[in-house]
């Protein structure tokens, strides 16, 4: 269901137009998204598999790792993990399409690269060093914000942490417009038909996996599940076995998207609206199915390539389930406005760009405190958003932010 609006609120999926009317299920999908991210990295210090390197802050596996720890926060962190970036890319690419056509490829990149590029280079040269200056002081090196910034400039280059996600956003809009302006014709649409794969979600899954497969399983057996990798030069990070993974929901997107959202597979009334609860129930048990399954006496007579040959197929069946899962249940069940979550929507791209300080800084005045890791997590959390929600609205009271936000 659709609304009058304003004009696009600032966030990562789509450049600031004027729309005769909004989307509130897919608004509010990337305002849970975001809020989901800042509860990610929120988690980050207490899980059971958490690893501090002192020798190298910068490989460890979150800058702040606290010795309180709560295994139910690895099922948590796993659950995010498999899907939730796949579906920001895919709700990222949906607004992509009607806005060349809008404006042009010129003006759509310069939209972008004001969004998205200027954004990066800020905030990676300010918050961020101070962000990772807490994990820092933590392992034991010499003090002083100034031998820090050396570091963290002449060696490290810039540590972007969640920022990777902006600098691949933006290479992926640039990949777009560059095939905007190689096609003929193109103020038409890239099918102007719907095609069986909309109007059946079950077959669109499918072929989502299958697709999935193809293009993320080479990739994992070249590269390994947990390693970064340098595009070109620092700071642009990015992880490497699932860069093809993020590109492909990413085109997905802007294929779905390409005459709107409101139609075909993301159709109010459409089958994956209408069935949004089994959906939802297969996003549950396909990601037990990857807890469990592996790990439980079936798989015992497998080897070890073959147990995790098993795992990574079960990691797509999950990350393929639950973005359906999510895209299904805000589209059968979000159809009316709420104030606040408007306003957490019109500051969700600010609160991405700056949540990570205050997780960080928050994790760390918290260690060594005699509190339970679940508490710990809540406490990050709730600051930690409020925070960056205070913080993206005094940034949009200026003119000049609130252009690029």
């Amino acid at each position: 269901m659709t609304y009058t609006a304003e004009p696009l609120s600032p966030n990562l999926t789509g450049p600031p137009v004027v729309l005769k009317s909004r989307d509130v299920a897919i608004d509010y999908l990337r305002s849970t998204l975001t809020v989901m991210v800042v509860a990610h990295h929120s988690a980050l210090a207490y899980t059971t598999f958490a690893h501090l390197d002192t020798a190298h802050y910068l490989r460890s596996t979150a800058p702040i790792v606290d010795e309180m720890r709560w295994i139910f926060l690895d099922y948590a962190e796993n659950f995010n993990d498999v899907f939730f970036m796949s579906l920001m890319f895919f709700v990222s690419g949906l607004f992509v399409w009607p806005s060349l056509q809008r404006g042009g490829a010129a003006a759509f990149l310069k939209n972008r690269l004001l969004r998205l590029g200027a954004p990066f280079v800020v905030v990676a040269l300010t918050l961020m060093p101070v962000a990772y200056y807490s994990s820092w002081e933590i392992t034991g090196h010499e003090a002083g914000f100034t031998n820090y910034w050396r570091q963290n400039i002449v060696t490290d280059r810039i540590t972007p942490g969640p920022l990777w996600f902006v600098w691949v956003l933006l290479l992926f809009d640039i990949i777009i417009a560059v095939v905007f302006l190689a096609r003929p014709g193109r103020g038409m649409s890239l099918m102007s038909k719907e095609t069986c794969l909309e109007r059946r979600p079950l077959l669109a899954a499918a072929a989502m996996l299958l697709a999935c497969g193809v293009v993320y399983f080479p990739a994992l057996r070249v590269f390994g599940f947990g390693g970064w990798s340098i595009f070109l030069v620092r700071p642009f990070y990015f992880q490497t076995c699932r860069f093809g993974l993020y590109l492909l929901w990413f085109l997905a997107g802007v294929w779905i998207g390409r005459d709107g959202v409101d139609r075909g597979l993301l159709a109010p009334s459409g089958a994956l609206a209408r069935h949004w609860a089994l959906w939802v129930l297969g996003c549950v048990i396909a990601y037990n199915l990857l807890v469990i399954v592996p790990r439980i006496s079936i798989a015992a007579p497998l080897s070890t390539p073959q147990r995790g040959a098993l795992e990574a197929i079960l990691w797509v069946v999950s990350c393929v389930t639950s973005c359906f899962g999510f895209l299904a249940l805000f589209r059968g069940v979000v159809s009316k406005p709420r104030p606040w979550i408007d306003n957490l929507t019109r500051c969700a791209y600010g609160i991405y760009l700056v949540h990570y300080l205050f997780v960080l800084w928050c994790q760390w005045l918290l260690l060594g405190q005699s509190l339970p890791a679940g508490g710990k997590f809540l406490i990050t959390f709730i600051v930690a958003l409020a925070l960056s929600w205070t913080s993206a609205r005094i940034m949009l009271l200026s003119p000049v932010t609130r252009k690029v936000l």
